[in-house]
């Protein structure tokens, strides 16, 4: 398996980031810069982060994300209506917890077993943010 940072946005305002493998630093920067242009789009969005696949992020990719979570922290308060991760490995529940321990999210999030559930809850964050219409569509489309 080829290790990959998969972003679709087909789903707007919702966001499916897909971890595949153990990312290299360099790919890890361009999940940090995308991340940074949804952001600059300046619309509310729900985010779901796949990491069913993912392998433990290096020492030096978690440092930037704390870094990136500091730099982007009132955006993601105003725009990121709530982030579903998809985890089933110990390891990087263990990781997301230290993170967000040292860094609190700065929204809403959860962790879930599978993807209905990441975007059922995302979608309910849709409807209570009142955009109960791309919650609605995104459901149809997504259940087809």
């Amino acid at each position: 398996m080829a290790a990959s940072i998969i972003f679709d946005d087909s789903l707007w305002p919702l966001l499916l980031s897909r971890f595949e493998g153990q990312v290299s630093d360099e790919a890890f920067e361009k999940y940090l810069l995308q991340g940074s242009l949804y952001l600059r789009r300046g619309e509310p969005y729900v985010s779901v982060l796949d990491t069913v696949r993912l392998s433990l992020p290096t020492v030096r990719q978690r440092q930037r994300q704390f870094e990136w979570l500091r730099q982007h922290e009132q955006p993601m308060r105003e725009l990121l209506l709530g982030c579903a991760f998809i985890i089933t490995s110990p390891l990087i529940r263990l990781t997301m917890s230290t993170v967000f321990h040292v860094m609190p999210m700065p929204t809403p999030y959860i962790a879930v077993q599978d993807m209905a559930r990441a975007v059922t809850w995302a979608t309910d964050r849709l409807r209570d943010a009142g955009h109960a219409e791309a919650a609605a569509s995104i459901l149809q489309r997504f259940h087809r």
